[in-house]
């Protein structure tokens, strides 16, 4: 199954399951959380023209009731249980019944409106939601904890809020891999990191899933003096346990914005602490590399960048299962940079180019080598704050106060992570039109990957 657009933060991603029955889409900025375990509406909205859904009738706006005779939990329910070929299926509609036969490579070519996500009861003491200002959209106040979004966008679920139905649908749907926050795996230190009473059981949980064949991928937020140094090598340890259905553990900063009121104290995460972090966790993965054939426990791009060390090879991450996570996805941009430079374009295109601190020295020097009138900007982030310097979490108006009466050129170009939907929307609800708007110039998505930004320039270039 495909994964999410590479160097995309965004919530909006469109993705077609392996049989090609549905397209589910994620972007629930205007959808209420969902709170419970009850049926969920599954209405059409959009319907391919060339598949069995345009050939029985479906149209947007209908609602699925039932598949079967049976009511349908969502849109992965209907997805596992509608790819029958070849023998009668029964559709129940708001208004109709329709029967029909699916014919062997027919695709059903549905896509639903936007899954409603269910909630995470946590409290954990590096919640990021907990840290947003007032001004953002709805949905940022939104605490997910669904492995449904798990299972289609690669979103992070700690397990706590998974019960025993859900858990045997897991097993029964084979909804793998899933990504699972784990942040530390003994019981008291874990449930005093979410935030709860009682320990949730995650590592019974854990066993019953990888012994049912789910590939699981762990994340550990590092908090400097709460889960690292002791309790960081016995995650490790315990989770090993579970490898290859464990397949790898990411290990990423805590981030912290200048809006944590009443929140628990936490320690910032330094250049001396991430140089720390290195040298106490490369040694492990050398030794995993030779036992397993994987470093399996991964530092996310962030920690060697604020350490000033040199990034691993990409030799080092082995499939780049944790991308998405921000491990290995300067590696690879580089990797895909150096080839897209093989056929780079011609010309004199004068404009300027964004992204945040952290990525910005190595954007900087792969479009000096574009040998272009390109400035390339590091643009603070106001709106959540100094210590928050990733290109995704780079808001309408952090870009605007960063360039208005400073724009370099006919043109800026906008990290597309930092943007959802067609509409390109910033975090703080202003559009990428709105942008444009006060700057007074085009304003040219970046794209998702390295081919995608050269081909920009060249447009930038043939616009001229």
């Amino acid at each position: 199954m495909s994964s999410k657009k590479q160097f995309s933060a965004s919530a909006y991603v469109r993705k077609a399951n392996d049989q090609d029955l549905i397209k589910a889409q994620h972007e629930y900025r205007y959808a209420p959380p969902h709170r419970s375990q009850e049926l969920q509406k599954l209405r059409v909205l959009s319907v391919d023209p060339e598949s069995v859904a345009s050939r029985i009738g479906l149209k947007p706006g209908d609602e699925i009731r039932e598949l079967n005779g049976k009511p349908l939990v969502d849109a992965i329910d209907f997805q596992f249980n509608a790819g029958m070929v070849g023998r009668r299926t029964s559709i129940t509609t708001q208004d109709r019944k329709i029967t029909f036969v699916r014919r062997e490579w027919e695709s059903f070519g549905l896509e639903f409106e936007p899954i409603e996500p269910m909630t995470c009861k946590n409290q954990c003491v590096f919640c990021f939601v907990h840290q947003n200002p007032k001004n953002v959209r709805r949905s940022l106040h939104i605490k997910d904890e669904d492995y449904r979004l798990s299972f289609l966008f690669g979103n992070y679920l700690t397990l706590t809020n998974v019960h025993e139905e859900e858990m045997q649908r897991i097993i029964d749907q084979r909804l793998s891999p899933l990504y699972i926050s784990v942040h530390a795996t003994e019981p008291e230190l874990r449930t005093k990191l979410l935030g709860n009473d009682d320990y949730d059981g995650f590592t019974e949980k854990i066993a019953r899933l990888a012994k049912a064949g789910i590939m699981l991928h762990g994340q550990v937020v590092l908090c400097p003096g709460l889960n690292d140094r002791e309790h960081l090598e016995r995650t490790i340890d315990d989770l090993l346990k579970f490898h290859p259905s464990v397949a790898s553990l990411a290990i990423v900063p805590v981030g912290l914005t200048d809006h944590r009121e009443n929140l628990p104290k936490l320690e910032p995460f330094t250049p001396e602490y991430a140089r720390a972090t290195i040298a106490h966790i490369t040694p492990i993965q050398k030794k995993l590399k030779r036992r397993i054939g994987t470093p399996f426990a991964f530092l996310g791009d962030e920690i060697y960048i604020m350490a000033g060390a040199e990034l691993p090879p990409a030799s080092h991450y082995k499939d780049f299962p944790q991308i998405e996570n921000g491990v290995g996805m300067v590696r690879t941009f580089l990797k895909q940079f150096n080839n897209a430079l093989r056929g780079k374009p011609a010309g004199k295109a004068r404009g300027t180019v964004c992204t945040g601190r952290v990525f910005y020295p190595y954007l900087k020097e792969s479009v000096d080598r574009l040998e272009m009138d390109l400035k390339v900007v590091s643009v603070e982030s106001k709106f959540w704050g100094a210590g928050i310097g990733v290109a995704g979490l780079l808001t309408g108006s952090d870009f605007i106060a960063a360039l208005k009466g400073k724009v370099h050129g006919d043109f800026v170009v906008l990290p597309s992570e930092s943007m959802i939907g067609d509409d390109g929307i910033f975090l703080d609800d202003l559009t990428i039109k709105d942008v444009e708007r006060e700057l007074g110039v085009e304003v040219i998505p970046s794209g998702y990957d390295a081919g995608d930004f050269v081909k920009r320039m060249t447009r930038g270039i043939e616009g001229q």
